[in-house]
């Protein structure tokens, strides 16, 4: 039998990719064994693996109230995830299928959204919430958050449903389906890698969003879980082995996710974003 041979381009890609990998991995380890030790042996020696793993920093770290602060996360990003989806898959399913008058221009403003740093929209942002007497709520986060994600979305559903063909929709039509029966049982079901990407990077975005969150939220029931870690830290003395315990915790429900979806990712992106 044969060996096949392995050329050089591949040896150093793969060595490129395996240091990459490493270069990547390497935090998420150093915060779980960090958690792991106790605060002495945290500065002490903090490369090291600790020999008597100090589990007692997850208990510490969950009677801080790192849970209530998880309970507001989960809350505003699965709501943001649902609106989203939602007006992106409809907007984008519009414009894509039944253009009408000025619908390039529309979609244009959506992808020069992308283009704007969100950071500054925080002061008209917080003049505006103020105004409306929302400061302090869930909602002065929530419709920031969808309309920060809207044009990654759009751009990657309207792609997706130009490159459906058009006989699909003509068979649809001769078997008496309407427009809202059409999109939801024909084009939403077929946009389930272009959603499961917009799902993954629209979580991940929210989840970790720290400055809105940190100026809107001050009410200590109310704060997400981003601003709700900072809070774990003194003001003369922090514990940073029950923070890096906290850290853990909140890292698992989006690794979670993203080891569920994970798989559809790169077939979102293309799809949203290459024409045939």
């Amino acid at each position: 039998m044969n060996k096949r041979s392995i050329s050089p381009g591949k040896i150093i890609l793969y060595l490129i990719l395996a240091v990459q990998a490493m270069v990547t991995m390497y935090p998420l380890v150093w915060m779980i064994v960090s958690s792991l030790k106790d605060n002495v042996s945290f500065f002490a020696d903090p490369w090291s693996i600790p020999k008597n793993p100090q589990f007692v920093n997850y208990v510490t770290a969950w009677k801080e109230g790192i849970q209530d602060y998880m309970v507001n996360s989960i809350v505003i990003t699965i709501a943001t995830l649902f609106i989203v989806i939602i007006l992106s898959c409809a907007f984008s399913f519009m414009v894509a299928r039944f253009p009408f008058k000025g619908a390039g221009l529309l979609v244009g403003m959506f992808f020069a959204g992308m283009m704007i740093p969100v950071h500054c929209t925080l002061v008209p942002l917080y003049s505006m919430m103020n105004g409306l007497g929302w400061l302090d709520s869930l909602w002065a986060l929530l419709f920031p958050y969808v309309a920060s994600g809207l044009p990654l979305a759009i751009f990657l559903t309207y792609g997706h449903y130009q490159q459906i063909p058009m006989e699909l929709e003509e068979a649809a039509r001769m078997d008496g389906c309407g427009v809202i029966r059409m999109f939801l049982y024909i084009f939403l079901p077929l946009a389930k890698p272009v959603i499961s990407t917009i799902g993954i990077l629209t979580a991940i975005s929210v989840w970790n969003e720290f400055i809105f969150a940190n100026i809107i939220i001050s009410d200590p029931v109310k704060k997400t879980l981003p601003v709700g870690l900072l809070a774990l830290k003194g003001t003369y003395n922090t514990n940073y082995a029950a923070v890096s315990a906290a850290l853990t915790i909140s890292a698992i429900p989006i690794i979670i996710v993203y080891i569920l979806m994970s798989g559809k990712i790169q077939a979102g992106m293309v799809s949203g974003a290459v024409k045939s």
